[in-house]
């Protein structure tokens, strides 16, 4: 038998591409947050409805049994307390670090120092998520809750996790070397930095031997600080980036940029402290809560004028598929958590609504409404260019837009509605099944709602998909100049 010649000279093909088990081609990091972050945003809407469900039929519950005498448990409660903590540690907090990473790689001019690492840190970070969320449903729950409710082994998986991804941005930020920076990495810096001591603070909490009620209080603080400082702080650094780009219009005034960031840095932190009424807390310590909480409006009026004033002239984008609509839709609503956190904050209402469905609503507009759409408008433009595909979104885009903002606006208005009335009924000391059939019509429309929501979470995912799968590959060509974003402190 005569031998194939070419096939005898192996110099002649191109050498085949090893890829490593760890991805680390520039943006690799970007994408797998991102990417994570819209499996737990489908997962999300999931259990929200099962959580809505399960209040308006308060006597299903599910009790399996697990080895060892353990008890697999499904009730309102804990789908409520899994919800929350899959919205703001699996869906916002990865998407949030790929925002991070994609903005911060495109300021700077590089690739992102330490690619694999912070492989590593979205692996830690979302088992500690998936164990945290387990957890909700097998052990005992505590006087710790909310966003402090994970155990501290948990927390601190989550915490290396964070702390991996917040050394990869600092490193990449961090040239001292270059000028003045532009207005969104002054918000990821102090953002990431918060993130960081307040789950510290709950690995703390699990560790030390605190009286039930500090403990409480705690937990109750590191969740309003969590969100006015992570959540607010890296959705206003993204739309800062998002809009200028989207529009091609420089940012309208560094001045309002630099004030609004200013005041944010400072009445965030105090504004944690409005949630905690308490006899064994000073009035002057809530006093100053409920200032820094009506003050947060200051901030939320600039970044919006700001931006609105950016988009002059580029009105029309807003009736094309883009990431344009999303960002102006993330404004609209974080006026309006504002305006709710502001009035939630005055000590009248505050009694009237506090443990009632209100705070379910204005939760809803605050991380499915603003911080939510902020960073959808982020996926939007980045997703084509991380994956390198030709991609204008089309119908799945339009699908995403109108169902997660007709979702959270119905869900929210309802929750906020059903509050009052479970509040005002309280006050009367109505009885149980009274307030229970009063809710009912506001919960079974915040249930439609949030299945509307969960509709956008499975547009993204499926635009991911086809996006990867279907698209062109893009292909690119060097400007004849760089298209800059004004750094802070230029003239």
């Amino acid at each position: 038998m005569i031998a194939n010649p070419k096939k005898l000279r192996p110099y002649d093909e191109p050498p085949r591409r090893r890829r490593g088990l760890i991805p680390d081609w520039p943006g690799s990091a970007a994408t797998g947050f991102l990417v994570v972050a819209a499996l737990w945003l489908a997962l999300a809407g999931g259990i929200g409805l099962l959580a809505v469900g399960l209040r308006i039929f308060p006597n299903v519950s599910l009790s399996l049994p697990l080895i060892g005498g353990a008890k697999f448990q499904v009730d309102a409660e804990r789908a409520q307390l899994a919800f929350l903590n899959v919205v703001v540690y699996g869906w916002l907090t990865n998407a949030g670090i790929a925002a991070i990473f994609f903005i911060t790689s495109r300021l700077t001019g590089r690739r992102l120092f330490m690619e694999k690492m912070a492989m590593l840190g979205l692996l830690l970070l979302n088992l500690g998520v998936l164990a945290g969320v387990a957890w909700i449903y097998v052990a005992n729950l505590g006087p710790v809750t909310g966003l402090s409710a994970f155990p501290a082994p948990v927390n601190g998986l989550m915490l290396l996790g964070v702390l991996i991804a917040a050394g990869a941005f600092f490193a990449t930020e961090g040239d001292p070397t270059r000028g003045s920076r532009y207005i969104s990495s002054w918000y990821f810096a102090i953002a990431l930095l918060a993130l960081l001591g307040l789950l510290a603070g709950n690995v703390a909490l699990g560790v030390l031997d605190l009286p039930e009620k500090t403990e409480l209080l705690a937990s109750l603080f590191v969740q309003r600080a969590l969100e006015a400082y992570w959540l607010l702080g890296v959705a206003l650094g993204t739309l800062y980036y998002v809009i200028p780009r989207e529009t091609e219009n420089p940012l309208y005034s560094t001045g309002l940029a630099i004030l609004g960031w200013a005041t944010w840095l400072l009445l965030a932190g105090p504004s944690g402290l409005a949630p905690l009424v308490d006899p064994s807390v000073p009035y002057f310590v809530t006093t100053l809560g409920i200032v820094a909480t009506l003050s947060m409006l200051v901030p939320a009026f600039l970044v919006v004028a700001n931006l609105v004033l950016t988009v002059r002239g580029r009105w029309g984008l807003l009736l094309s598929a883009g990431a344009l609509p999303f960002a102006i839709v993330s404004l609209a609503f974080l006026l309006a958590t504002a305006l709710l956190q502001a009035i939630g904050g005055l000590r009248a209402v505050q009694l009237l609504v506090d443990h009632t469905e209100w705070v379910n609503g204005a939760f809803i507009y605050a991380t499915l409404g603003a911080y939510t759409f902020a960073l959808l408008s982020f996926a939007e433009y980045a997703l084509p260019r991380l994956l390198r595909r030709e991609w204008g979104g089309g119908f799945l885009s339009g699908a995403e837009l109108w169902t997660g903002f007709a979702g959270a606006t119905i869900a929210g208005l309802a929750l906020i509605g059903g509050g009052l009335a479970q509040g005002s009924l309280l006050a009367q000391s109505a009885p149980a099944d009274q307030i229970a059939t009063a809710l009912l019509p506001f919960r079974l429309a915040a249930a439609g709602g949030l299945g509307l929501w969960a509709l956008a979470g499975l547009a993204l995912l499926v635009s991911l998909f086809l996006m990867y799968t279907s698209a062109r590959p893009a292909r690119y060509a060097l400007p004849p100049a760089p298209a800059t974003l004004p750094a802070v402190g230029d003239a």
